[in-house]
């Protein structure tokens, strides 16, 4: 997991509390597409339930007639444990959707056929039966089109509404088996499974059909999602030639995915804003679009397309815990923006809601140290580290509760309340030195454990813990921006300087913003200002991730020097 900007039509920043209340209608326009039924008594066509699902979606999608369900409930919702299609009327509520499409398929003799019908959620009424469509049964996806068309008119016949013809409409794969390949990765996509999985099953759908090139963007996409830019990359220059065959939305998620590679935040927020007025309905779109805001320090930004978002409908596919990303951005985006009483009151909600979440008490600690409660954050604190672990460290960041409190006592810090910063800082070094050393061994709790033990002055223990780590991360910038801070401030000036010289010596465009984020901290260390301010200056115009490293500049009390500077607080209120 990841959405001021007029240009985004229907994007409206709202109250979050007020949507939580209950719907008492659910609108028409909104549309869920349910799996289809597979009434062949053929189980090797049961994949073809998914796909006519997947195709519906995608066509609803495309012309904006409706507000339609995100594929994610497709794929996440769509079929029960045991791999039957789920009551489409529970879906369609699930995700406040007042119409569902529903369907089956049959055969008769050579023939498979797919019946259609439009329903009213709420009473179950059928609002259209839609014509029938039919094929060759060895050629089952020669219908999918033909099907999605027929859905659409009759939509638009139901609801009173005029639609354009598709443009850069795309045909079906050419093969069930490619087809078959790209909703298997889709499905496992959704489902959040190993990304190396659903990059497996889209390379095998582009290569069966070359012609089939949303594959081929889904694959460039997880590769971007998953540690594979260089699959990324090699995708994008293949598709050079064939740029004007993709569907808008197609190529804006393959440019999307090419800008996250190259660590281009700005860039990326530029195409993710487009890909968000393309589709203004879709929650994919929205949120990509808050997410590359956050990361590109456009926060005003980040906040509107975020509070656009209504989590219980929009996410309704997503499990309660993956839905702490959400929250996590969210939050963070209102505290950027000093938006702390709003950012409070959401968070008093969800640790109301969801009194066992530890993370979420660190949203709540946070917020009330922008608010200068910091005997309240540290109350919230010590309720986190007396929770049990609730599964959802994974999906909100590895945020074990070492790291949060970690993270709440430079934010203390930060808002200028150094004792209870301290006291964070304390249990937080209670916290790690209570745990195995093998939880050590994870990534980044040393870094954590040893940020704590500098803000409690336990320099040398400090040292020790960041030195000593997996040969993996002896490169990790974050690693080697606080050996040099922790060399400054034990008076071993050559030593943060050949730390520094060695992040200077970086190339990869990839890391030299935020390479040039820890030399900054290290001159602030040094007693350089003028020069820290120029680094922060360099890698936030290189387009440094302002979350989460980048979050550094807001949380990390070594900038407190520069507080009143007039270019500081510019770089740090974020850009319009």
């Amino acid at each position: 997991m990841a959405l001021v900007l007029a240009a985004v039509a229907g994007l409206v920043a709202a109250s979050m509390i007020g949507r939580w209340s209950s719907r008492s209608t659910l609108p028409r326009d909104r549309v869920a597409v349910a799996v289809f039924s597979n009434r062949t008594g053929d189980s090797t066509l049961e994949p073809l339930g998914s796909m006519a699902a997947d195709w519906v979606t995608r066509g609803l999608g495309s012309s904006e007639l409706v507000d339609v369900v995100d594929l994610g409930a497709v794929y996440a919702q769509g079929r029960g444990e045991a791999g039957e299609p789920v009551d489409p009327v529970l879906l369609a509520r699930r995700n406040g959707a007042g119409t569902f499409v529903s369907g089956s398929y049959y055969l008769a003799t050579d023939t498979l056929g797919i019946r259609t019908t439009l329903v009213d959620a709420a009473s179950g009424t059928v609002l259209q039966t839609v014509p029938p469509v039919h094929a060759p049964a060895g050629d089952a996806v020669r219908a999918l089109d033909q099907l999605r068309q027929h859905v659409t008119t009759a939509l638009a016949g139901v609801l009173d509404v005029r639609y354009a013809s598709f443009t850069s409409r795309p045909s079906p794969p050419r093969t069930f088996s490619a087809y078959q390949a790209f909703v298997a990765g889709q499905t496992a996509y959704w489902q959040g499974r190993p990304a190396p999985e659903a990059r497996a099953l889209f390379q095998r759908a582009a290569a069966e059909d070359t012609t089939f090139l949303t594959a081929a963007v889904w694959l460039a996409f997880t590769g971007a999602n998953g540690a594979g830019c260089g699959l990324t990359d090699s995708v994008a220059k293949a598709l050079v030639d064939r740029r004007s065959a993709l569907t808008p939305f197609d190529r804006l998620t393959l440019d999307i995915s090419a800008a996250r590679c190259r660590n281009d935040w700005e860039e990326g927020y530029r195409l993710a804003r487009e890909q968000a007025e393309l589709r203004p309905r879709s929650t994919y779109a929205v949120y990509t679009a808050g997410v590359f805001g956050l990361h590109s320090g456009h926060f005003h930004g980040a906040r509107d397309y975020l509070a656009s978002i209504d989590p219980d409908r929009d996410l309704g596919w997503l499990a309660d815990s993956a839905k702490t990303i959400y929250w996590r951005d969210y939050t963070g985006a209102l505290h950027f923006t000093q938006d702390y009483s709003d950012e409070q009151r959401h968070s008093e909600r969800l640790v109301r809601d969801f009194p066992s979440r530890g993370v979420l008490r660190l949203f709540a600690g946070r917020a009330l140290a922008g608010l200068g409660r910091g005997a309240d954050a540290l109350a919230q604190l010590e309720i986190a580290l007396r929770l049990p672990a609730d599964g959802t460290a994974r999906v909100s960041g590895g945020l074990s509760s070492g790291h949060m409190a970690a993270l709440l006592a430079t934010d203390l810090q930060h808002h200028g309340d150094s004792a209870s910063g301290r006291l964070a800082a304390q249990r937080c070094a209670d916290w790690y030195a209570e745990r195995p050393q093998e939880r050590l061994a994870a990534r980044y709790e040393r870094y954590f454990k040893s940020r704590c033990l500098m803000m409690l002055d336990r320099l040398d223990e400090a040292v020790a813990t960041i030195a000593f780590r997996a040969p993996a991360d002896s490169l990790d910038l974050l690693y080697l921006g606080l050996e040099g801070v922790l060399a400054a401030y034990q008076g071993a000036r050559s030593q943060a300087e050949r730390t520094d010289e060695r992040l200077a010596a970086l190339t990869d465009p990839a890391v030299i913003a935020t390479a040039e984020s820890q030399r900054a901290r290290i001159a602030m260390a040094l007693g350089d200002r003028a020069r820290a301010l120029e680094l922060l200056r360099s890698s936030i115009e290189g387009g440094i991730p302002r979350v989460p490293t980048g979050m550094d500049m807001h949380l990390e009390p070594i900038y407190d020097p520069l507080r009143g500077d007039t270019l500081f607080e510019r770089l740090n209120r974020g850009k319009e």
